[in-house]
């Protein structure tokens, strides 16, 4: 009777196929969870779990390496990122001038032998007569973008002088070798003519107008230096007054030893003015650029060369008693008049 009242009495209910598997999933989740250490990984960081649909996922790792190295999109630069080396470049040299001509100004003024004449440079020992007549430092004087060409001008002269000079040796030789002494001549005179006055009329007045950017001096300078020219290109192709092409076309037309190192001379010596012709043409459009390109011009020169006039103390002088002359006859051709 009391077996008829327990309903487990002859049946165990844990045998139940369901149950028993639901009791093997708990029992391997309890031990997962007791094997489950928080510290054994302590780089990983963590984060929530993402369900991740099993379609998207490759199961190639080939595949799965090419999508994780899939590199970033192009980055482009926008314009106010670039910096342009260009710019600061020429800002560099802009500085470092301005800083050259802050020096070559602070040198000028604690320099003490400003003005003392220098040039020629004549030793002490010669007599009184026999001083420099000019004061130039191209280093103190001029601008720091002007001090190449003057450097260059002043080279040029130089140049002038040694072909000048070797002109009176090559005409020295001809003279010796076939008798002709017109050349030699003239090679002396123009040596002691031209050295002193190629210096005081267009190397001078480009070293005065590159020092205080005066336009009268620049004017002189292309008038004197373009005559200059003109004698270049005629000592080129001279007889008698230089040792030029026709010079050399008549020594070597003669026979002889003396007449082939003559010709070698004359040779030489045209080479030079060959070369000072072709100088003097480019060092004057150059220089022209350059007085171009500070917007200066002849209505500027003929402004600077009136006020330089008014300025003057001597001009103003001269005024002076030439307009209290006229008055002063005035008055007396009046009162005479009277009278």
């Amino acid at each position: 009777m009391s077996n008829d009242l327990n309903p487990f009495a002859n049946e165990n209910p844990f045998t139940d196929p369901d149950i028993q598997r639901v009791t093997q999933t708990t029992q391997v989740n309890q031990q997962s969870l007791d094997d489950y250490n928080p510290f054994s990984q302590p780089n990983v960081q963590s984060k929530p779990a993402a369900i991740i649909p099993t379609s998207t996922i490759s199961s190639s790792p080939a595949e799965n390496y090419q999508i994780n190295d899939q590199k970033p999109p192009a980055y482009a630069e926008t314009s106010a990122q670039k910096l342009n080396l260009t710019d600061i470049e020429k800002q560099q040299q802009e500085l470092n001038q301005r800083a050259a001509e802050l020096d070559r100004r602070e040198q000028l003024i604690n320099n003490p032998t400003i003005g003392v004449k220098n040039f020629p440079p004549f030793p002490s020992w010669c007599p009184g007569p026999i001083k420099p007549c000019f004061y130039q430092d191209i280093n103190l004087e001029i601008p720091i973008e002007f001090q190449r060409w003057v450097r260059l001008l002043f080279y040029l002269w130089i140049f002038h002088v040694f072909t000048l000079g070797f002109n009176i040796i090559a005409a020295l030789v001809v003279f010796i070798a076939t008798g002709m002494g017109a050349t030699f001549g003239y090679s002396i005179l123009y040596f002691v003519l031209f050295t002193p006055c190629s210096y005081a009329c267009w190397f001078r007045p480009a070293y005065k107008g590159f020092r205080n950017d005066s336009s009268v001096n620049f004017m002189i300078f292309f008038f004197a230096f373009f005559i200059q020219c003109i004698l270049s290109v005629i000592a080129v192709i001279s007889q008698y007054w230089f040792c030029g092409i026709l010079l050399l076309i008549k020594v070597l037309g003669t026979t002889g030893v003396g007449n082939v190192v003559a010709g070698i001379f004359v040779l030489l010596a045209t080479i030079c003015f060959v070369s000072i012709a072709a100088i003097d043409i480019l060092m004057l459009i150059k220089i022209h650029r350059l007085y171009r390109n500070t917007g200066a011009s002849f209505q500027k020169a003929q402004a600077e060369f009136a006020t330089n006039v008014m300025s003057n103390k001597n001009v103003q002088n001269a005024a002076a008693s030439v307009v209290t002359e006229g008055a002063r006859s005035a008055m007396q051709s009046n009162s005479r008049g009277r009278f």
